[in-house]
This record gives C-alpha cells, structure tokens and sequence, in this order.
C-alpha cells in the first residue's frame, strides 16, 4: 500500500468522522470510522520526517495550513470565528514534527541513554500541545515521538499506540484507531504518485482538503441543514 493510498484512507476516514459530528451529532458509528484518520496522519509524518528533502518547507507548510485551518475548524465545530478552547490538528502535528526532529539530533551511543534523552524532548511539545488545546493535544504529539522512537518495530508502535490511545485518556471510541494500524502494516514505502508537478498538485491538494472540507460541512449546517 502506497503512501498516497494510505492518504486516502485518512482523508475519507477523517470526512466521515467530521460529517457526523457536524451534521449527524450522536451518530457514532460515523465517529467510530473516523478514528482511523489520525493515527495514519501520525504515521505518514514520521515517514515524510525521513523522506523530506526540505524540513523547514515541511514545518512551514504545517503552520500555513494550521493558520488557514483555524476559522473553518471553529466555524465546523464550534459556530464561531475563533475559540481558544479548541485548536485545529495542523498545530498538533507541527509540534510532533519539531519534536521528533530535535529527537533525531540525539546521537548517544546507549540505546537506552538515547531513548530517555529523546523521550524527554518530547514533553515540551506535548505541553504545548495541551497548552494550547490543540486536536490530541499531549496524545497526539506523544504517538508521534513513538511512530518515530519505534520506526521499523511494528509490535511496539501498536502496544505504545494502545496505551496512546486508551480510554482513561480520551474515550472509548479512540480504541477503534487502532485497526488504523493495519493499512499501516502493509504500507510499501512508495509515493503512489509520480513526482514531479502531479505530485505537488496532489500534496496541496490533501493538504486544502482539511480547512475546505470544514468550511462546506459549516455552510450546510448552517445555510442548508435542518434538524
């Protein structure tokens, strides 16, 4: 499975998810579905952390679209401009890329040294995840370090991802992300598209779908929906 398949997954796993809780509120096998989305964002991430030509193209973007994304995120969910008791994912996982770039520089030659040294650089990023109340918050940013400290040992992301995702944390629900790691196992490392301009149209592409698809799901709440 391609990186641009597991894409797909995620976009139409997180539009279910959104459509039912704009629209459909309290229909939560919509919600169920959507549980997906998240943890393959995580993981595409990770793989474009170690595949970025451009890391600061890569966190710049995140910031563009965390900026352009915040009025249709609280106009979906909140029916407002602007709240600050809700951020839009795009700052989640902009922290989760700082985080595991500034991981990436610790070169101790003890495994266990370095991965204690690691997983403490995490914490002010899933700090300021909380801090702000962006999607996830600290959860978010802490399965991204883990897709990163654990890249290459599929068991451990999934027992790290379980614990992640546990309901004392968030809810029950967030335990039907975990079937998000099966596409993830049989991702091939491949694009899935050629590079090149079709590539980069795609990539914006996906990256405009999240703040677009908000902005319609609010207009037909409000304009056009009847409860």
């Amino acid at each position: 499975m391609t990186g641009t398949a597991l894409k797909l997954i995620a976009v139409i796993s997180m539009l279910i998810d959104h459509t039912g809780d704009v629209l459909f509120p309290g229909t939560m096998w919509l919600r169920y579905i959507g549980r997906l989305a998240f943890p393959i964002y995580c993981f595409l991430l990770v793989e474009g952390f170690f595949h970025t030509k451009d890391l600061r193209r890569y966190m710049f973007r995140l910031l563009l679209f965390g900026l352009i994304s915040e009025i249709p995120f609280d106009l979906a969910f909140y029916e407002t401009l602007f709240t600050p008791d809700h951020q839009n994912v795009f700052w989640t996982l902009l922290f989760g890329l700082m985080a595991i770039s500034l991981m990436n520089m610790v070169r101790f030659d003890n495994i266990y040294l370095r991965t204690a040294a690691q997983m403490l650089i995490a914490i002010p990023f899933g700090a300021a995840a909380q801090l702000i109340h962006s999607d996830y918050r600290w959860i978010g940013v802490g399965l991204i370090a883990s897709m990163y400290l654990f890249h290459g040992f599929e068991i451990l992301k999934i027992g790290t991802g379980a614990v992640l995702l546990l309901p004392v944390f968030t809810n029950s629900i967030e335990y039907f992300g975990l079937l998000s790691y099966l596409p993830m196992h049989y991702y091939n490392g491949r694009l899935g598209i050629k590079r090149g301009l079709p590539g980069t149209i795609l990539k914006w592409c996906f990256y405009a779908f999240y703040p677009a698809h908000l902005l319609i799901l609010a207009l037909i709440r409000d304009r056009l929906w009847i409860y």
